[in-house]
């Protein structure tokens, strides 16, 4: 199996804790609402979170270079916007975007700060 394709089904196991986690410690503010659309948002937050790291990464590098840490939040939280807009297996309010957006956010850091072989592990060759 691909590296890319390890890494991918990873992150979506990782998104999909995330978003699990957030609705069971936010309650009424992030509601998984039914088995198949969950499953739908959760590929759409997957691509979505992807496209928008890579989009928002290469702004931040382009105009802002200091702020590249937050490229992760901002793409975590536009993807759960956008995911919530498009598909009826999220529905988030109040201070469940603030508070789902670093649940989901820290999760996914955690989660591809695993070692394993999806990663490109560089050997230094000593000359």
């Amino acid at each position: 199996m691909p590296r890319f394709l390890m890494g991918w089904i990873l992150g979506l196991g990782g998104n999909a804790i995330g978003l699990i986690l957030a609705a069971l410690l936010l309650g009424d503010q992030f509601q998984i609402d039914g088995f198949v659309p969950f499953l739908i948002s959760l590929v759409v937050f997957a691509i979505l979170s992807g496209l928008f790291t890579w989009l928002v990464l290469k702004f931040l590098i382009r105009n802002a270079g200091s702020i590249v840490a937050l490229t992760g939040l901002i793409s975590t939280f536009l993807a759960l916007f956008i995911t919530s807009l498009l598909t009826s297996g999220l529905d988030i309010n109040g201070w469940g975007w603030v508070w789902g957006t670093l649940i989901v956010w820290v999760l996914g850091m955690f989660i591809w700060l695993l070692p394993g072989p999806w990663r490109a592990h560089r050997k230094e060759v000593a000359r």
